[in-house]
């Protein structure tokens, strides 16, 4: 059941009376660092992704987390599949879009982003090293596909490697040191603690609370001969046999991205400072979008309005009536010339333009308070979520959502070396939108200024991968509700570099957009991928 106090996406909010201060106030001054984020463009054309993210196909593999800071992190457990089959589904991607364009069933539009995309897959051959396959033993295979997939997304594969053996011990030890728990909460806290921040167990099944109880009954008489089979057993059970185990290690590739994120128009007070609010909290999974103005139905549902821009917007929440929660675009155009916030430097930019001419529009989000009750993305970054989730809409269906209270940071430790850190992203645009339009600043755009608004006494400030939060708090998860976690002193943030935003726009030749076969040929556009064959006659080529 939904909360009293969500409001959803469609309402317009009135001014916010905000309390906190000088560090939550809004201000009409232009942003000063002329350093450009988003996507600028001129119409809400159609467009395609034109990056290298790999796709996984099973749901179960892709957990997203919201948490303090305004991020949305994207975590996928690359199954042997999503390995092997990277270089041949990066070539049939860049290849089908080849044809599209090629047979003139798409028009190029307002960016070159196309040619870049090109331009990269001929410079890495590709398709030559996809060629090679015959050629390889398995094992050279693989590894080739993992050097591209690292190539081509630094920073974002990490090949995590444990001990189980230890981490048996290491659980056996804290199942003798604890009392026997009596509540799901307390249980799940010990399950959970077998493999931190990597099992996302939400309950347990009956089964798998007889095999806890037993697991500490044996661990209680050092029964270590029986305990570690047993052990093994149950965790390849409550991780539903992610993760792979062989003689005694615990090895997976694992792909990560942290992206930006604008969350609901409001605040809220925490420990008595103003931060932004999340107005939607626990665990949710995403659903197929039954109502609205486009092409119902799906997961990958597209909207018919303007400013959504023709791109997926993924729901998690149905708000009643038309409207549902869902992660998506900005929402939201800024005209450049005039636009009072836009840095001049923006409106001057002829960079990636098809016809060499400025751009007129501006989309970005604010990391911050802004929407009215949706995740809001960056859309070359939401472009890059679609890219990694399963192809077809019912593969997406079910994909769980982990939205974390307020003041709960995402706590993680992204590459497995033992460092937890507390997740943050490097962007720094807050602002309130609207009529939907960037209309006032939450805070400068410049990193000191923004994080002393976003963080203010709870971090000590330095350079990038130096800042400490003194003290945080990750959130567990309790069935479906959030509740407030472990609390960590002197955490690091870990602050993931902007990801570039990979998109082309285009139009249909002959094909509406804002039609069942506009809408068809978008998301058909969008769905090349290992195990799933690309229907021809929805992309016009049969």
């Amino acid at each position: 059941m939904l909360k009293k106090h969500i409001v959803v996406w469609w309402l317009t909010l009135p001014a916010l009376l905000l309390a906190g201060g000088n560090a939550m106030s809004l201000s009409r001054e232009r942003m000063v660092n002329p350093e450009s984020y988003g996507v600028f463009f001129n119409q809400y054309d159609p467009n395609f992704y034109t990056g290298f993210a790999p796709r996984v196909q099973q749901k179960e593999r892709i957990t997203i987390h919201l948490g303090r800071g305004n991020q949305v992190r994207v975590r996928l457990v690359l199954p042997e599949e999503s390995i092997v089959n990277y270089l041949p589904d990066q070539v049939a991607r860049h290849n089908l879009y080849q044809e599209v364009i090629d047979k003139k069933v798409i028009t190029l539009t307002t960016n070159d982003a196309w040619e870049h995309y090109h331009a990269r897959v001929q410079e890495e051959n590709l398709e030559a090293l996809a060629g090679r396959k015959s050629e390889l033993s398995p094992e050279e295979w693989r590894r080739s596909n993992l050097e591209a997939m690292n190539k081509l997304n630094p920073g974002r594969l990490h090949h995590i490697q444990k001990d189980f053996n230890q981490m048996v011990a290491d659980f056996a030890d804290r199942l003798k040191s604890v009392e026997a728990p009596k509540t799901l909460a307390a249980k799940l806290d010990l399950v959970n603690s077998f493999f931190p921040h990597r099992i996302y167990a939400t309950d347990l099944t009956a089964e798998q609370d007889a095999a806890l109880t037993e697991l500490i009954t044996l661990a209680a008489a050092d029964d270590s001969t029986a305990f570690g089979p047993k052990a093994e057993a149950f965790f390849r059970d409550v991780t539903g046999n992610l993760y792979d185990i062989r003689n005694g290690k615990l090895g997976f590739y694992e792909f990560t991205s942290v992206f930006p994120a604008g969350t609901y128009d409001a605040t809220t007070k925490f420990e008595g400072r103003t931060i932004p609010r999340f107005s939607t909290t626990g665990v949710w999974t995403l659903i197929p979008r039954e109502k609205g103005t486009g092409d119902v139905g799906m997961v990958d549902y597209i909207s018919k309005a303007g400013y959504y821009g023709l791109m997926p917007m993924l729901p998690y929440q149905y708000g009643g009536g038309s409207a549902y929660n869902a992660f998506h675009n900005p929402g939201i155009s800024n005209w450049m010339q005039g636009h009072p916030l836009i840095p001049d430097e923006w409106k001057k930019r002829t960079e990636g333009s098809r016809d060499g001419k400025t751009f007129l529009r501006s989309s970005i989000t604010s990391r911050g308070p802004v929407s009215h009750g949706c995740t809001r993305m960056n859309p070359g970054h939401l472009s890059e979520f679609r890219e990694m989730l399963p192809s077809t809409s019912d593969g997406i269906k079910g994909t769980r959502v982990f939205l974390n209270l307020s003041q709960c940071y995402d706590i993680y430790d992204v590459d497995g070396d033992g460092t937890e850190e507390a997740m943050g992203v490097q962007y720094y645009i807050a602002f309130q939108a609207k009529s939907r339009v960037a209309d006032k600043l939450w805070v400068q755009n410049d990193r000191k200024d923004y994080y002393d608004w976003l963080y203010g006494d709870e971090i000590v400030y330095g350079p990038p991968g130096e800042v400490v939060v003194k003290k945080a708090y990750d959130c567990k998860f309790v069935q479906r509700k959030a509740i407030q976690g472990k609390k960590y002193e002197n955490v690091k943030l870990y602050e993931a570099p902007y990801e570039p935003e990979y998109l082309q726009f285009y139009t249909i030749n002959g094909v509406r957009a804002t039609t069942a076969k506009g809408y068809d040929f978008n998301r058909e556009m969008r769905r090349v991928g290992y195990g799933y064959e690309v229907d021809r006659s929805a992309l016009l080529l049969d």
